[in-house]
């Protein structure tokens, strides 16, 4: 096939996987399903402007009648798993928003269902996309930090929106409260635990280090917010890894403050952090002079070259393009059934150890042949030569 005949289900979230397909010259965008009027009409208005007219349908039946090649689900987080199997039924490759699934066993109905298919899985892991981590990916593979033993990841991210207003969108409980709206239903995150909504960070650090968990430690803060009170103020996990790194990954939706993600590597020769308030990384290498302070290099979600509006710092429309290239080209796709579920399952597995009070859980291996490695940066590319790098100086530094 010439192009990849792509469906789109939610266009909220979904929005701006809408958008991006649309402008991916190897894809015919056919349809879109949203049972929201509203938001069925903003999409038709930008794909009017751009000069295409998929249909835009209210129900998820019509949009898998037009027989698409793929689908891209990004529909409410307890009915993806459902929503992607009834893809891959219906002879359609998935490319579906996180986490995927809520249980163990959902991912054991989508690797079922994906492998009796014969379709594509895909987990869409925008971060993971993010172009500082190429480089971070290569000092890695080139020792430039000695073997790593940790790595930390934290996603904080103040959700207070957890009901759902008539019109679809969310709304906090104090705003709801102030306007006499009662009875509204709670959102799908309402009372997830936080800890399962880790992908954005564990994802990263996996194919940064090419390493898949294991086990896991993880324990809960207090229940004090009173925008969601069905849920822990936030969660920190330990995973241990299959080569033996130990992995910290903090997941916060409870607690006002910017919005934030930060990673960092512990080498036996070296460190790396990156900061999303900075902009930039943080390096230390094994060449380094003790005593001599980081180096700044000037890297951060999109690369110099790339659209950094096209979602998550440009992020969403590479995503989109690697997915479709694979499927285009006869490819495994960068973040495979196997590879998604060791994103997302562990943070289930994460939660229920939260929930026996920090009791080590092991982390089922679903894969049906030993991980070898990571096939993700054979799709991204790594960089060839570093930016520019200046001495690190701190907010009392001059």
């Amino acid at each position: 096939m010439d192009k990849l005949k792509v469906g789109v289900l939610g266009l909220r979230r979904g929005f701006t996987h809408f958008r991006n397909f649309l402008a991916l010259d190897n894809v015919e965008l056919i349809g879109a399903a949203d049972r929201f009027e509203e938001v069925r009409e903003r999409a038709g208005k930008h794909a009017e402007s751009v000069g295409k007219s998929p249909a835009l349908v209210a129900e998820y039946d019509d949009l898998l009648a037009m027989k698409p090649d793929a689908v891209m689900i990004a529909s409410n987080g307890r009915l993806q798993a459902e929503h992607s199997c009834r893809a891959l039924e219906a002879g359609c490759h998935v490319l579906s928003e996180v986490p995927g699934a809520f249980t163990h066993e959902e991912f054991v109905r989508i690797r079922a269902t994906a492998e009796l298919s014969g379709k594509q899985y895909m987990m869409a892991e925008n971060a993971c996309y993010w172009d500082f981590l190429r480089y971070w990916r290569k000092w890695v593979a080139d020792g430039q930090f000695g073997g790593i033993s940790i790595g930390e990841a934290e996603y904080l991210h103040y959700l207070p929106h957890t009901l759902v207003a008539p019109d679809g969108s969310s709304i906090k409980p104090s705003q709801a409260a102030a306007e006499g709206l009662t009875d509204l239903p709670w959102s799908w995150r309402a009372d997830q635990p936080p800890i399962q909504y880790l992908t954005h960070d564990l994802g990263p650090l996996l194919e940064v280090l090419d390493d898949r968990a294991v086990s896991v430690t993880c324990r809960s803060a207090p229940w004090r917010s009173k925008e969601a009170p069905h849920r822990s103020d936030g969660q920190i996990a330990l995973f241990t890894t299959e080569k033996g790194a130990l992995l910290k990954v903090m997941v916060t939706l409870n607690t006002r403050r910017p919005e934030e993600h930060r990673y960092r590597l512990f080498g036996a020769e070296g460190s790396v952090e990156w900061f999303r308030y900075e902009g930039f990384s943080r390096r230390f290498t094994k060449d380094a002079e003790q005593g001599s302070g980081w180096e700044n290099v000037p890297i951060g979600f999109a690369a110099s070259d790339q659209d950094s509006t096209a979602g998550h710092g440009g992020a969403d429309l590479k995503m989109a393009a690697s997915f479709a290239d694979a499927i285009l080209e006869g490819k495994t796709v960068p973040i495979d059934i196997y590879r998604s579920i060791e994103y997302s399952l562990p943070g289930i597995m994460a939660a229920r150890s939260a929930d026996l009070g920090g009791q080590p859980v092991e982390i089922p291996d679903m894969r049906r042949t030993p991980f070898e490695s990571t096939i993700f940066w054979d799709a991204v590319g790594l960089p060839e030569r570093d930016p520019e790098t200046t001495p690190y100086k701190g907010p009392n530094e001059h």
